[in-house]
């Protein structure tokens, strides 16, 4: 029996990692309004008030703030920005400073990434952001530009700021790693370490189930358990119309065996790690890791770089944009990108070698990966895809958010109903009341 554990953002941030998105956006714009109004003038402002703080200069590849002596075109704040955004932070400390009639010069802030500057507004009007997401929006729009040449320069200049923001990131993440001290918790290494329970199995995939463990007993030569049983409760069995039937009366009897659960089934197991960082393996590589692939490549590796852009062939208009026989506009579709090492050839081998069950740990399963997750998820092999969800402090959860994203993976809703875990015999990833390994 074999497992995959998918591994996701959600499981970096259980571990207090501020790896989100939104994280890496607002920790730009913080350092950029601390480095331009120093702290010296900052001190003296909150101590006496006045607001006639002078501001530096600042500039690289992103923006550029700098003082001109016109006031036309002086920057205003968007008035549905967040007030706890850094964005808006840094907007109000210029407004202040252009406003001030003793200011004979004004500061602009102006954005020489446009796409940047996209995720930037974004993220400060809703406090969320998906990068891929946006960079996937962006291609579509370009679809609609008639003028090829001018689409040309479009899609170009686009895929050079998305890589210029992918290197931020990669940057970003490799100093919050650096400086972040991490713990295992309990319930991620009790579930690492946890049983295949024929609860979790589909309905439909009992069978298969059931002769896996037949088929390892076979090879460990304990076949003879079941023939022996079979004798001695000869009333059960005889009223079976099946093989199947009497091979799945036994494992329910013998589910009940501690000894013949850790035999046969603790799953041989997999981790699929969908972040850039390695936090499982850190921390839990002793508690029954067989495997592991990081999928979306490694942070400053040249064997295995990150993979970093949008995976969604089953979209409408990824065709649109095949048709488009422009290369440029292929030059981040994930699917593409997983070509530049083995990871994604070895994935597809382990899911070939038998039955398989699925954890998901701290993965959305939106649409930015839905190619890879229909893949496995539809996969004859795949048994059982069980949630763990994240559980809020007033003890609210993602758990149906998590099945509706699922679910835009499958094209068989009716399997995905039976696969899918419910509720009930799913756990949180961290329960509320968080117990730290020892």
């Amino acid at each position: 029996m074999n497992r995959i554990i998918i591994i996701g953002n959600g499981f970096d941030l259980a571990h207090n990692l501020k790896t989100g998105y939104k994280d890496f956006i607002n920790d730009y714009w913080a350092t950029i309004e601390e480095g331009i109004y120093d702290k010296y003038w900052r001190l003296l402002d909150q101590q006496y008030g006045g607001g006639k703080h002078p501001l530096n200069d600042y500039e690289d590849q992103f923006i550029k703030i700098g003082k001109e002596y016109d006031k036309t075109g002086v920057n205003k704040v968007c008035s549905s920005y967040k007030e706890d955004s850094p964005l808006w932070k840094l907007h109000t400390l210029i407004d202040e400073h252009n406003n001030d009639p003793s200011s004979n010069v004004t500061v602009h802030l102006k954005f020489k990434n446009h796409f940047f500057e996209r995720i930037s507004h974004q993220c400060s009007l809703v406090n969320w952001v998906d990068i891929e997401n946006e960079y996937y929006s962006v291609l579509k729009e370009l679809l609609q530009e008639e003028n090829p040449q001018k689409q040309n320069e479009s899609i170009r200049t686009l895929n050079k700021e998305f890589d210029d923001v992918k290197r931020l990131l990669e940057k970003y993440l490799t100093g919050i790693i650096e400086k972040t001290e991490i713990a295992k918790h309990q319930s991620i290494q009790d579930a690492f370490s946890s049983f295949v329970e024929f609860d979790d199995i589909a309905n439909c995939k009992q069978t298969v189930y059931v002769n896996s463990i037949f088929a390892e007993m076979v090879q460990a030569n304990t076949i003879d358990e079941f023939e022996h049983d079979k004798k001695v409760d000869n009333k059960t069995y005889k009223y079976c119309l099946t093989e199947n039937e009497a091979r799945i009366i036994f494992i329910e009897k013998k589910l009940k065996d501690e000894a013949f659960k850790k035999f046969h089934l603790l799953p041989y197991t997999l981790l699929l790690n969908f972040n850039y960082t390695q936090i499982a393996k850190k921390l839990y590589n002793d508690h029954n890791i067989d495997e592991i692939i990081n999928i979306h490549g490694e942070l400053n590796s040249e064997n295995n770089p990150i993979i970093f852009g949008y995976g969604d062939e089953l979209d409408d208009d990824y065709n649109k944009i095949e048709k488009l026989q422009n290369n440029d506009f292929l030059e981040n579709i994930k699917s593409i990108s997983y070509h530049k090492t083995r990871s994604y050839r070895e994935l597809l081998n382990f899911i070939s070698l038998g039955p398989y069950q699925v954890f998901i740990m701290g993965h959305s399963c939106g649409n930015s990966d839905r190619t890879l997750l229909n893949t496995l998820f539809e996969h004859d092999n795949c048994i059982s895809i069980k949630v763990f969800y994240r559980q809020y402090e007033d003890g609210a959860d993602n758990y149906i958010d998590l099945i509706k994203n699922i679910s835009r993976n499958f094209n068989n809703k009716p399997n995905m109903r039976d696969i899918v875990v419910n509720r009930e015999n799913c756990s949180p990833l961290v329960p509320t009341e968080k117990e730290v390994a020892e």
